[in-house]
């Protein structure tokens, strides 16, 4: 899980301890930061290897390995593709749809909803006709919830749960994309991203902050860290400091709560 290696990086980073015996370490449960990867490489020369999957697919799909074409990259280079969500593994397919039911390319670029198939993943839902009508076509394509892209070499980019993509203005912001750039900052031990209402644009991004312990990082600094690292649409209306961030039993950030939490936040631009 995401939140459990940032736990470690934390106590290794306060503690001054070390992971010497450990080579590599496989980061799931939501997408990892690129600046937790380089962590993970710089101070203690852990290989971090991103993996996506769901408990529908029992449970792993891809695996962010480099193709060898990339072995001879520059470091950033591969840092990148290792902050995707991997290649789909042997027997797993996958395909990008839109809105509209059109079948999107393999780009890098178009989003759509991510399907999957393969002799592992879930064929029906057991004593729910509902939920697997809803969630399974009649040829085993099943839907994630998760909006991606998918680029030329077949490596896949969660772009955001469905239902957490903030939609502001005719324009989808990724909350992921946002929290990934945050945690990025050196005062920032957990990032998370909701939209919040606003009376022109629908929906805004509001930048949700759990400090490091002992720091006090400013409204105006973040903003100012993310500007060149999001799109100028993309930049949160606000920042909200916590002591923490409620998590699910399986360590995700739990954003139904956040949403109840923060359903009254009035927003300065709004």
């Amino acid at each position: 899980m995401t939140t459990a290696w940032l736990g470690r990086l934390k106590y290794l980073e306060e503690s001054g301890k070390r992971i010497d015996t450990v080579r590599r370490v496989v980061i799931g449960g939501s997408a990892a930061p690129a600046a937790m990867i380089r962590a993970f490489e710089e101070r203690y020369g852990v290989n971090a290897i991103q993996g996506w999957g769901m408990t529908e697919m029992s449970p792993t799909g891809t695996l962010g390995t480099l193709k060898a074409k990339f072995l001879d990259r520059p470091r950033d280079e591969q840092r990148a593709r290792k902050a995707m969500q991997g290649r789909p593994l042997f027997g797993v397919e996958m395909k990008l749809v839109d809105a509209e039911g059109r079948i999107q390319p393999h780009d890098g670029q178009s989003r759509g909803e991510l399907y999957v198939r393969g002799p592992w993943i879930v064929s029906a839902y057991y004593n729910d006709a509902t939920a697997t009508r809803d969630a399974i076509g009649a040829d085993g394509w099943f839907r994630t919830g998760d909006v991606a892209t998918i680029d030329p070499d077949g490596y896949l980019q969660l772009v955001d749960r469905s239902k957490d993509v903030i939609k502001s203005g005719g324009e989808w912001i990724s909350s992921i994309d946002i929290e990934n750039a945050a945690i990025g900052h050196p005062d920032v031990a957990e990032a998370a991203v909701i939209g919040v209402s606003h009376p022109k644009w629908v929906e805004r991004p509001l930048l949700i902050i759990v400090p490091k312990q002992g720091r006090a990082p400013a409204r105006e600094e973040l903003l100012d860290f993310l500007k060149d690292r999001v799109a100028k649409w993309a930049l949160p209306d606000d920042v909200v400091f916590v002591p923490e961030l409620p998590h699910t039993a399986t360590g995700k950030i739990l954003k139904t709560k956040l949403r109840e939490m923060f359903r009254g936040h009035r927003l300065p631009s709004a």
